[in-house]
């Protein structure tokens, strides 16, 4: 497959999704018509703690230039799997589910990601393709950064290249953790782990009970935790019946978090 410009990708996405329309700044494509959730990187309350977008005043009308931003409403495909990664994806704002397909087409939730994750971390390599389907799960915004320009950025600013090396080597770290978890745990440990994961991530403490700040089918928690649906709904009546978790909807709250973490071997 031939290398394309930055600029293809939007046609590529947006014919996948619909029509777009511009929002009315130069550096914003959207895919629906509504309202623009961050307006510009230098007002963006993240930018300081991603490492991304951590960069010198001087530079940051340059980044401006060499990245788009593109709003997504929920469950819109932002990419998918095998095909090539022309950019670094960000996400700025709302939440990602990534995941992998079997040839037999079994899917696994790879990793669900927040504001201010990097969705790929593997465009630095020639010709990298995307080893995961990305799909938002609510309003999302992510931006697309030409990788070209953005390693001229990196060549200026030492500092920024050291971080990045940082970041990628943790990723190494969570991905070997991710790997032990399906080798060596029982069913009722890795979803014990993927609870508490979720919990610590994106849910919100109340007392000693933790609400998971996601939405999530039963059929999505069993692929997180690489287990069957049937397993899934059986042992989560189980944490239910101990009184570990409530399940309201597809809302879980944790009421044992302590008790989780003996179970899940942390």
């Amino acid at each position: 497959m031939g290398r394309r410009s930055l600029a293809g990708i939007f046609a590529t996405s947006c014919a996948s999704i619909g029509t777009t329309t511009w929002c009315g700044h130069n550096d914003r494509q959207v895919v629906k018509r509504k309202p623009c959730l961050i307006e510009h990187c230098d007002t963006c309350a993240l930018r300081a703690k991603v490492v991304v977008c951590d960069i010198e005043e001087s530079d940051l009308a340059e980044f401006q230039k060499i990245k788009r931003t593109l709003d997504y409403e929920p469950h819109q495909t932002v990419f998918y799997e095998g095909h090539v990664c022309l950019g670094l994806y960000l996400l700025c704002a709302g939440k990602v589910k990534l995941t992998r397909s079997s040839a037999r087409g079994q899917r696994q939730i790879v990793r669900i990601l927040g504001p201010g994750e990097l969705i790929e971390k593997h465009v630095f390599g020639d010709r990298a393709l995307h080893e995961v389907t990305c799909e938002t799960l609510e309003p999302s915004q992510v931006c697309v950064i030409d990788k070209e320009r953005y390693l001229a950025v990196i060549n200026r600013n030492p500092q920024l290249a050291i971080k990045l090396i940082q970041l990628l080597s943790n990723e190494v770290g969570v991905n070997m953790d991710h790997l032990d978890q399906f080798t060596f745990k029982t069913a009722r440990e890795r979803l014990a782990g993927l609870l508490l994961e979720l919990g610590d991530r994106f849910g919100r403490k109340d007392d000693d009970h933790v609400r998971v700040g996601l939405t999530l089918k039963r059929e999505e928690v069993a692929e997180m935790a690489g287990i069957t649906v049937e397993t899934a709904i059986r042992l989560l009546s189980v944490f239910r019946d101990e009184e570990l978790l409530t399940i309201d909807g597809r809302t879980i709250t944790l009421l044992n978090p302590d008790r989780l973490a003996r179970i899940a071997r942390r």
